[in-house]
């Protein structure tokens, strides 16, 4: 497999989400200082990390965003409100599947945002999620 040779969690993440290093990215969650630093050390130009439950103070693109250390199915439903709104129709969303173990309805809040699961690594634990509309397309 591919991903096993990267050693980065990063570099995994965007792997996984087929996107270059070159991608804005941004990290939602808490404790996000340790991801932020491996995007950057991956050569991401553009990282922003924003909390759950905070606004977001614009709306400012991204082709990735990445949800770590969500604790509660409020939080993970605004994680994704947000994600979704940032990458739009041609951006990934990479959510760890830790915060879905402790969020009972993932499945639910995945489909109310309109988003679909593109790919699934078992080895890192995490979910690639894409716009539904464009994966139909893509079908």
């Amino acid at each position: 497999m591919i991903h096993a040779a990267l050693s980065n969690p990063a570099e995994r993440a965007i792997a996984m989400a087929h996107l270059s290093t070159a991608a804005h990215a941004a990290v939602i969650g808490y404790r996000i200082l340790p991801h932020i630093l491996a995007l950057m050390d991956c050569g991401c130009p553009s990282v922003r990390s924003l909390r759950p439950d905070a606004a977001a103070p614009d709306c400012e693109a991204a082709d990735l965003a990445w949800i770590v250390n969500v604790d509660s199915d409020g939080e993970l439903h605004d994680a994704l409100r947000v994600a979704r709104r940032l990458v739009g129709d041609k951006g990934r969303i990479v959510l760890e599947v830790a915060v879905s173990r402790k969020c009972r309805s993932l499945l639910r809040y995945v489909a109310n945002a309109g988003l679909g699961v593109v790919s699934f690594d078992h080895r890192s634990q995490r979910i690639v999620l894409a716009n539904r509309s464009r994966l139909a397309v893509a079908a």
